[in-house]
């Protein structure tokens, strides 16, 4: 009997090593490109987690819905519609969530324990209406110890609030990150920006320093997912920028060394598909929870030479 029982331990113990081994390939789709056709099909099915933007908070804990316009043909309307539409272009079992992003009224929100009970309810049934598998939270930014404190309750009231079956994740920034102990247990990941709009931030050292920086805070690696950036800024640090998709689509192109072009006048940093490749490895090398990139639209589809999810991925799916 204790010999039974020792086999059941391995094997559950084994099945649970492989779940937290899996490396999570995380990116965002935008109703507005998606309409304009600019969402490759192909790199939408190589994610693992697809987060769909298109709502924001309203300062009493309300939603607001963006409408996506396009100059082309309109396919979807609101975010319910871009869910629907892309749960239907996907083959696999592939995470589709339902990114808020923070607004102009985030920071009232969170500041009002009213308000945060309203959107926490909102955001359970939005999250049943459209069948989804879990939601994202990227308000941009915390800036001093008491928006912390009232971000992490608000984190942790989410997850008391949908419970354990969906996906909980925030996307934090080098500059932004210091939520609190219980919120970094509430959630399931942290995704973080290291990327612009600075320049400083697109370099490889700089990317290295801005993950253990993190690890160091308390977040620990297997809730870790750093993002690259899948456009450039301008190297003046003038904050302006641009997507990858316009270097290719110029010819600028010629080599998966290039890091810097002039694109329209200007001279733009980014990261080119060896860039992006190193980075991959070292996430991976890290054992961190996965990788992110912003996003599906500043890239050129997967078929493309110059894809920079191309290279990403002949990395994560290395054996």
């Amino acid at each position: 009997m204790k010999r039974i029982l020792l086999v059941l331990i391995l094997f559950v113990t084994g099945i649970t090593s492989f779940a937290q081994k899996s490396f999570i390939v995380s990116s965002y789709i935008r109703g507005n490109f998606y309409n304009a056709g600019r969402i490759d099909p192909a790199a939408m099915n190589a994610c693992s987690d697809l987060i769909c933007l298109g709502v924001m908070p309203g300062a009493d804990g309300s939603l607001i819905f963006e409408k996506f316009h396009s100059s082309e043909k309109q396919t979807v309307a609101d975010l319910s519609e871009l869910i629907s539409a892309v749960k239907k272009t996907l083959a696999g079992d592939i995470s589709v969530r339902i990114g808020i992003s923070g607004g102009q009224y985030w920071k009232d929100m969170i500041a009002r324990p009213a308000s945060r009970k309203k959107f926490v309810n909102q955001v359970k049934q939005l999250l049943i209406r459209t069948g989804t598998t879990g939601v994202d939270l990227d308000f941009e930014w915390a800036q001093n110890t008491q928006e912390y404190a009232d971000y992490s309750s608000l984190i942790v009231e989410l997850r008391n609030a949908i419970g354990t079956r969906y996906r909980l994740t925030v996307s934090l920034h080098p500059i932004s990150y210091r939520i609190y102990t219980d919120a970094i247990d509430a959630i399931d990941y942290a995704s973080l920006q290291c990327y612009g709009p600075s320049p400083v931030r697109f370099s490889y050292s700089q990317y290295i320093k801005d993950i253990d920086k993190i690890l160091s805070y308390g977040i620990p690696s297997s809730k870790l997912v750093p993002g690259i950036p899948f456009y450039g800024v301008t190297a003046d640090d003038s904050k302006e920028s641009t997507a990858y998709y316009n270097f290719v689509q110029a010819d600028l192109i010629t080599n998966p060394l290039i890091n810097k072009v002039n694109y329209n006048g200007q001279s733009y940093i980014f990261n080119g598909q060896d860039e992006v490749k190193r980075k991959t490895e070292y996430a991976k090398y890290k054992q961190l929870c996965g990788i992110m990139f912003w996003d599906l639209a500043t890239d050129v589809p997967i078929t493309n030479q110059w894809s920079l999810f191309k290279a990403m991925l002949e990395v994560t799916d290395a054996k």
